[in-house]
């Protein structure tokens, strides 16, 4: 009856969790919660229904239905919306809630993909009998589900963009998608090169996958699974995307992935740094003048000291509630270097995918204000709760040109307080209230053609600081930017 027992214990800190927001202070009985809630009936006759009746998983008359902490905390947070996991679960005595809840990690494996690609490189040997020779290899990575159909067996898959890429090969780039499979955890990879064949089917557990689209300026892609049986037939889930805004550091995170090819494994830390920039070698050798060279990317990333090797990247960092905040992409390599990951925060990811699936050009195509901005400032400040959190100040650093899309609406020196995104069809966006240079950024990438853009902007004029309301229409494709 240990089942039974945890249902009445967890139900009893719910009814106690909806009469006090703070903590649980007055304690009334779970029969009377369960009067409250609709249920007629003597408390004998309520106890009897939390038994069940014929049938499994609390139908089947010893056994009622375990209820998870993330249930329990779904449900407190219908009476008090601001109230956070930890604080949930502070109130009801559990302290190592981001340490064990192994259901909810569970339900997270199932929702990251294990992606394989196969790679040709053809190259001509010999003189006078000069022959074509083909080299076959393999490349691992990770994926996380963030839209699932399971009745039709579709899924939309985010990665990263430098899984799918290969320069040197007959590809030139992203993989083909005849080359491309997909695993769930616990299938059977079947999926290589025949020296004479070339690549395998993959097996009947191998999911095929299209490119959607991507850009590697945000190492950032998508891929779409349609129609796959397996999926239909597998306990796949749907991650769950959380808020990387409000992550803050020291707070536990998980990172699930495909570590070196080896198959789905969890790793646990904590948040390091909840925002900083890391430049990383360009995948394609591009040049900041269009010739091929090599350059660096920068990335904006979270920092984690939970593992992440080869393979992970495209994986997910979920948070103590696991919900997706970051997608893993990235570690520093040396000898004097330990436990340091990254992962690409969720705000952003999610602004690319939405950006190249309303497109349609296989890109990301932002939004530009045709201004310079630099930051005049940054300070850590304490939140309410005793978190910390960076403001940083920014403005524009340069005279705007006057061919530059926001000549005469923007100035030097104008300090962004605010966006918001008017569409050109629907209601208006909330107001982004800027805090860090990259909320901005993040808010052109959510532009799309036709909409008006309004900017909260403090301007000094006449010796006197004050609030003016800037307003762009972005009515031309001349008003945005590809990144491949």
């Amino acid at each position: 009856m240990k089942k039974f027992l945890k249902v009445m214990a967890s139900i009893l800190c719910v009814g106690t969790i909806a009469l006090s927001a703070t903590a649980c202070t007055e304690v009334i009985s779970a029969y009377d919660i369960a009067v409250k809630n609709g249920f007629v009936g003597t408390e004998q006759e309520w106890l009897a229904s939390l038994k069940g009746k014929d049938g499994i998983d609390g139908e089947d008359g010893k056994d009622a239905p375990a209820i998870t902490v993330q249930e329990l905390y779904e449900q407190a947070k219908l009476e008090n919306p601001e109230l956070t996991y930890e604080e949930f679960c502070q109130q009801i005595g559990i302290t190592n809630f981001g340490h064990n809840d192994v259901e909810m990690i569970a339900n997270n494996i199932m929702s990251v993909v294990e992606i394989y690609c196969g790679w040709t490189k053809t190259t001509t040997v010999g003189g006078l009998l000069a022959r074509e020779e083909v080299d076959y290899s393999m490349s691992t990575g990770s994926g996380v589900i963030v839209n699932l159909d399971k009745e039709k067996g579709n899924a939309l898959v985010i990665t990263n963009y430098h899984v799918l890429y290969n320069k040197d090969s007959d590809a030139k780039g992203i993989c083909r998608d005849k080359d491309m499979r997909l695993y769930l955890h616990g299938s059977v990879i079947n999926f290589y090169a025949d020296s004479t064949t070339g690549f395998n089917d993959g097996g009947t557990d191998a999911m095929r996958a299209t490119y959607v689209g991507g850009s590697m300026d945000y190492d950032v892609a998508l891929l779409r699974i349609e129609n796959s049986d397996y999926l239909k037939k597998s306990c796949a889930t749907e991650a769950k995307i959380g808020d990387s805004e409000r992550a803050v550091e020291g707070e536990k995170v998980f990172a699930i992935g495909n570590p070196d090819g080896a198959g789905i494994s969890v790793t646990s830390g904590i948040l390091s740094v909840k925002s900083e920039y890391i430049d990383i070698e360009a995948i394609d050798e591009r040049d900041v003048d269009g010739k091929i060279g090599t350059d660096t990317v920068s990335y904006r990333v979270m920092r984690t000291d939970a593992a992440i090797n080869g393979g992970n990247s495209g994986g997910a960092l979920f948070n103590a509630k696991g919900e997706l905040i970051g997608i893993t992409n990235a570690k520093s390599v040396g000898t004097d270097k330990d436990d340091m990951g990254y992962a690409l925060p969720i705000y952003d990811v999610v602004a690319v995918a939405n950006n190249i699936l309303d497109n349609g050009k296989g890109c990301v195509m932002r939004g530009m204000l045709g201004v310079m901005v630099g930051q005049i400032s940054g300070v850590a400040e304490k939140n309410e709760d005793g978190t910390l959190n960076i403001v940083q100040k920014f403005a524009v650093a340069q005279e705007v040109a006057a061919s530059s899309f926001s000549y005469g609406k923007l100035q030097l020196n104008d300090v962004f307080v605010w966006g918001q995104i008017i569409p050109k069809k629907g209601t208006a966006g909330e107001k982004v209230y800027f805090d860090r240079q990259y909320q901005l950024n993040t808010l052109l990438l959510n532009v799309r053609l036709g909409d008006t853009v309004k900017l909260g902007i403090m301007r000094e004029v006449n010796g006197v600081e004050s609030e003016v309301t800037v307003e762009l229409v972005f009515n031309s494709p001349n008003c945005f930017v590809a990144y491949n």
